[in-house]
């Protein structure tokens, strides 16, 4: 369990560091306004300045700070999350999974001793998170903010704790969690109407619902607003990250609204919103170029390949690829699988199949990459190896979604091309029961 659970820590990093910066954001500023209690010697200064410096990516100072804290109060679970939130962004997955099992063992100690502390819950929730719990960290956010309603940040982290578990769940299932996400940053904005993080996790649960809305625009548009309120809310040197992830939803959404109006054939709305959507995009990749612009340069690059504009689409998955942490390498694989589908546009169909056997190379578990040399395959005739590599996407890809269902279409392909009629039938026939439409 211990080993599953550093892998899984190890593959969400990214999703791990964007959560980080919710109470480290806070605390950043929060020292900002104590410059003279910094200089005392006590576990508090000790543990802010460990926040202050990890804020600006000084991790080794950062750890100095946080152990400099502990041995005043080596109880304190907060201080021991900081020095295991450290320990992630310098890549020690192992060591720092421990520290936070270690430190929720604290916060379940200061909640069975004091259940009243709205504060222990919070802290409780934090620790749960960080070892992927996420309904646990739900009902301890819920207890804080039973134990004091007007906790805006309680609140907010809920609410954001709730948009990671709809995340998780099958679309239609998923529905109501986003509106219960959404409840909750609204309160979190009622106690506090300037608290820009709160608006931002708003906009991204709004972007989510806009899935299930058809053709309505209600729902993109008040997350564009939500986006919009967040950036101008969160303007300080120290919260880039969050205005970038602000700048990458709005990117989001108008590729959103680009979808359904290209489906609407209002092509020259659509080129519009995707031409919005890549200025938002380079302003992500200005604000955090390590971080949320990693993500900014792929989703860039797939919308300059939707504009026809495939040369500067490689360039794009070019950049991206060259970003990626070294501690992250399986992002690698999908950033080469998601490149190699703009070559295969191309009728680059070898030099696509090279790239492809690359990806597979780091990751032979990557479903798309398979989808993707089944798909090439087919184009050079090599039908016989495209249902292998079909099949392989088949057995990869998840059970929901359109990634399975598309692998089963394009077996079908292969199938009907190399003259097995039947066998194409049924895989034509899964592909349409899994949701594929041509």
């Amino acid at each position: 369990m211990h080993e599953k659970r550093v892998n899984d820590l190890r593959a969400n990093a990214k999703k791990m560091r964007a959560w980080m910066r919710i109470p480290l954001i806070l605390a950043v500023l929060f020292v900002l306004c104590l410059a003279a209690v910094a200089q005392e010697n006590t576990a508090d200064s000790w543990y802010q300045e460990g926040l202050k410096l990890m804020g600006n990516d000084n991790y080794r100072d950062a750890l100095i700070a946080f152990d400099k804290a502990i041995e005043i109060d080596p109880e304190n679970a907060s201080i021991w999350m900081g020095k295991g939130d450290v320990l992630v962004r310098m890549g020690d997955y192992n060591e720092s999974l421990k520290i936070y099992e270690n430190a929720l063992e604290m916060a379940e100690k200061t909640t069975k001793d004091n259940p009243h502390d709205a504060r222990g819950w919070l802290v409780k929730g934090e620790l749960f998170i960080r070892i992927f719990k996420n309904d646990e960290a739900i009902n301890a956010y819920s207890r804080a903010t039973e134990l004091n309603p007007k906790y805006a940040e309680a609140w907010y982290l809920k609410g954001a704790a709730l948009n990671l578990k709809a995340g998780e769940l099958p679309e239609q299932e998923s529905v109501k969690t986003y509106e219960e996400a959404f409840t909750a940053l609204n309160k979190a904005i009622e106690l506090d109407p300037g608290y820009g993080k709160a608006w931002n996790d708003k906009g991204y649960t709004l972007l989510s619902l806009a899935r299930f809305n058809g053709k309505n625009f209600n729902r993109y548009n008040e997350s564009l607003e939500a986006f919009d309120r967040a950036i101008e809310l969160i303007s300080a040197e120290d919260s880039r990250q969050f205005s970038a992830l602000a700048w990458e939803g709005k990117a989001l959404a108008f590729v959103g609204m680009s979808n359904m109006l290209n489906d609407m054939d209002r092509k020259d709305e659509a080129r519009e919103r995707y031409e919005a959507a890549i200025k938002a995009c380079d302003r992500v990749i200005e604000l955090d170029p390590d971080f949320t612009g990693q993500e900014a340069r792929l989703l860039k690059a797939g919308i300059l390949s939707e504009l026809g504009r495939h040369n500067e689409s490689l360039v794009a998955y070019d950049e991206a690829i060259s970003s990626v942490p070294a501690d992250l390498v399986l992002l690698t694989a999908t950033f080469m699988a998601d490149k190699s589908s703009v070559l295969i546009k191309m009728g680059e169909y070898e030099e696509a199949l090279t790239t492809i056997n690359a990806a597979l190379k780091i990751d032979p578990t990557n479903p798309i990459a398979w989808k993707n040399k089944g798909e090439a395959l087919n184009y050079t005739g090599r039908y016989e190896e495209a249902v292998s590599a079909y099949d392989k996407a088949v057995e990869l890809s998840p059970e929901l979604g359109l990634l399975k269902a598309s692998s089963w279409q394009g077996k079908g392909d292969a199938l009907k091309a190399s003259g097995r009629q039947v066998e194409a039938a049924a895989a034509f026939a899964r592909a349409k029961e899994l949701g594929y439409k041509a």
